[in-house]
């Protein structure tokens, strides 16, 4: 029986050390360049808890076993030695379907009852092998979901449950809840989460009222906090994703926070609720490679390039670093190129700007045409100011 059959892969944006061939694909491993057991290889906080609940469920059979499955080198056993790679499952060179059945044959457990933690790719890798294998992370959204539920497995009891219909807490009270009541506290809490979310974008742009002055014609205007250089390399980022939305965007000469927005009605309106999205998700990404610059800075190799380098000098550098990340960040979000060139030993990340950031941009690229929110968009055109609506003329010919 194998009860947890932890999964070890690269997972992006975890790795502590300056490993510039791990940075295009964001793998945390062991940064030993020699073969070690498997069970040391993958030293990422995702694998860790992965490990944790598989240790967990196996700690609840004498006979059950923990395996790693390894994209490159397949079932593994813990103590199996392996070597480095850098490699996801479903790259090219990932073990197949094929090897993976004629491992678990050898291994004695092809007809085993199998619990797979993993990530989708993986769980579906191992599917092929075990068609009625146990998902322990089925239906979960994200990393946080993930961890949670890894969590409640080898930590049982971290959260305490909600009191059933009749049972007394300690002040001796009956409490009783409702579904209605449940559903309430649902609803409050999304509400405070979307409004948390909305301050957040705000950091990166606002609008005004939408004015509708025609039918098929209307205006918005977008202000830019921050400071001046962010403002102008976010404004420049607007100017550029507003084609996507079918409108245009002009600057104003008197004022560099803000920007005109003009399109039809249902497209302008697109556009104001999608780019404090858009302008959120596209900092996240060159924020990924800033921190992956600070990473460096931190580490041995950085000495030579730094060791005359004044503090103030250094603190201008970090800063070009990231202004230029976010301008490739914006490249490639919106021509995702095929490839990306491979980081370079020896050469400081100033040099390495376009395959960090790009390397980041394209492993984590979404649509940049398709972040409007329905419900927003349409609140924006109910609140929208019709009182210079205005009809052309219809001419008889």
């Amino acid at each position: 029986m194998i009860r947890g059959l932890a999964c070890g892969f690269p997972w992006p944006g975890v790795q502590d050390s300056w490993n510039p061939r791990a940075f295009s694909c964001g793998g945390r491993k062991s940064t030993n360049a020699h073969s070690v057991p498997a069970g040391e290889m993958y030293c990422g906080s995702y694998h860790a808890a992965l490990r944790r609940a598989a240790d967990a469920l196996a700690a609840q059979d004498s006979t059950a076993t923990v395996l790693v499955l390894s994209a490159r080198h397949g079932l593994v056993a813990l103590d199996e030695v392996i070597a480095p790679y850098d490699l996801r499952m479903g790259d090219e060179g990932s073990v197949t379907g094929e090897k993976l059945r004629r491992q678990a044959s050898d291994l004695g457990v092809l007809h085993s009852d199998v619990t797979v933690l993993g990530p989708r790719k993986y769980v579906e890798a191992a599917r092929g092998v075990w068609p009625r294998l146990t998902d322990v992370l089925a239906g979960a959204q994200g990393i946080g979901e993930q961890l949670a539920k890894l969590a409640d497995i080898y930590t049982p009891g971290r959260r305490s449950p909600l009191p059933r219909s009749g049972s007394c807490p300690a002040g001796g009270a009956s409490t009783v809840i409702t579904v209605e009541e449940m559903e309430r506290r649902a609803h409050a809490r999304q509400n405070r989460e979307e409004s948390r979310a909305s301050l957040r974008r705000a950091r990166y742009a606002t609008y005004s009222r939408l004015v509708i002055t025609h039918t098929d014609r209307a205006y918005g205007t977008l202000t830019f906090p921050g400071d001046g250089t962010k403002n102008a390399a976010r404004a420049g980022a607007a100017s550029r994703f507003a084609s996507l939305y079918h409108t245009r965007a002009h600057r104003r000469s008197d004022d560099a926070c803000t920007m005109d927005v003009d399109g039809t009605p249902r497209h302008v309106a697109h556009f104001l609720s999608a780019l404090p999205r858009l302008l959120e998700k596209t900092e996240s990404r060159a924020s990924e490679a800033a921190r992956l610059y600070s990473r460096w800075e931190r580490h041995s190799a950085a000495h030579c390039h730094l060791a005359d380098v004044a503090h103030v000098q250094r603190r201008s550098l970090a800063r070009d670093f990231r202004a230029a990340a976010f301008q490739v960040v914006v490249d490639v979000l919106l021509d995702r190129p095929d490839g990306i060139p491979e980081v370079l030993d020896g050469l400081p990340p100033w040099h390495q700007v376009y395959p960090l950031a790009a390397g980041i941009a394209r492993y984590y690229w979404f649509d940049p045409a398709a972040l409007a929110d329905p419900d927003e968009t349409a609140r924006i055109l109910a609140a929208a100011d019709r009182r210079h609506i205005s009809q052309w003329p219809t001419v008889l010919a």
